[in-house]
């Protein structure tokens, strides 16, 4: 093999292993933190909010990532109220709230309350409150949780 052939192909070698590492190392920064958590009503977790920020986006609702899904887990005839806020720029934002009251048996809720705001950005504090409420609308077993988006 002459010198020129051998030069060309470590060429060749080197920008095929150039352009792999570029490709995979920016795949990995695009869904590199999973800011997803959960919070749950007090004393045996019947009624459970989960914010989800890594997917295809929320069933029927288009490429948004951030969504919520609201559980019932329980047949205590109580449904199961979650309520968000978003904090950004030092402001926060009240998004509403949502209720379950398909019970132990029937689906679970899915809300995006962040879609008038796009997507959840990086340093957005995302806010839930998970109550269980009755036919009084009475609330109880109320659980509350913040959590600092790391990458949007």
């Amino acid at each position: 093999m002459t010198f020129r052939t051998r030069a060309a192909r470590m060429a060749v070698t080197t920008s095929a292993l150039a352009a792999a590492t570029m490709l995979f190392g920016t795949q990995a920064a695009v869904a590199a933190t999973n800011d997803s958590f959960a919070v749950g009503t007090t004393n045996g977790g019947c009624g459970t909010v989960n914010f989800v920020d890594y997917g295809e986006g929320a069933p029927g609702g288009g490429n948004n990532d951030d969504y919520l899904v609201i559980h019932d887990y329980c047949s205590d005839g109580r449904g199961v109220r979650a309520y968000a806020w978003l904090t950004f720029g030092g402001e926060t934002h009240y998004l509403g709230a949502r209720n379950n009251t398909n019970g132990l048996a029937g689906d679970a809720v899915v809300w995006d309350p962040f879609a008038d705001w796009g997507n959840v950005e990086a340093g957005d504090l995302v806010g839930l409150k998970v109550c269980l409420f009755d036919s009084n609308n009475t609330l109880s077993r109320c659980a509350e949780k913040s959590q600092l988006s790391v990458d949007g």
